[in-house]
């Protein structure tokens, strides 16, 4: 039995210092525009000062999301859990990821997010032993293409080609 507990309690401590040595990674990430409408394109990206990391790992949390953070790509899924967005890390250390609001598994609204990165893939409520950097997106509303100047006319022809068939089916 004493030869179980050491081993538990050495797998214990080997984790721990894993754990403790991918929590010194210094994170950078930055949102290119921090200003968009809910239905353009945002670049992420950033760094990690870790040696070997293959991936790290993004969520956000904003309004009308989940407290824990969501993935990117389904903002129904609190982070964590296995749920996860990834970004590939290059081997200089650094990532990018393009976020396309306007295929997403959810719905934003206007307001601001924060996006975060992390080294772990342990959610928000974990930030203590994890390493990770945030920045803040505000979204706006999608933008609305609306009648342009040019569409006007081509209502009006059609609405008057309309009214001339109608006149001439009650005349014939």
């Amino acid at each position: 039995m004493q030869g179980r507990q050491y081993l538990v309690l050495l797998s214990v401590l080997v984790s721990a210092l894993l754990i403790q040595g991918c929590t010194a990674d210094h994170l950078t990430i930055s949102a290119l525009p921090e200003l968009s409408a809910i239905g353009e394109r945002l670049e992420l990206n950033g760094s990690t000062d870790a040696k070997g990391t293959i991936a790290v790992f993004l969520l956000v949390s904003g309004p009308s999301l989940d407290k824990r953070g969501v993935c990117l790509e389904n903002l129904n899924l609190p982070a964590g859990h296995g749920y996860f967005t990834s970004a590939y890390v290059n081997p200089d250390g650094t990532w990018r990821y393009i976020w396309d609001t306007n295929y997403l598994a959810g719905r934003l609204i206007p307001g601001t997010y924060t996006v975060y990165v992390v080294n772990l893939p342990l959610g928000l409520p974990h930030s203590g032993s994890v390493s990770f950097a945030k920045t803040n997106v505000t979204f706006t509303r999608m933008s609305d293409p609306g009648l342009g100047t040019d569409v006007i006319p081509l209502c009006l022809a059609g609405m008057l080609g309309a009214g001339l068939i109608l006149v001439r089916r009650r005349k014939g």
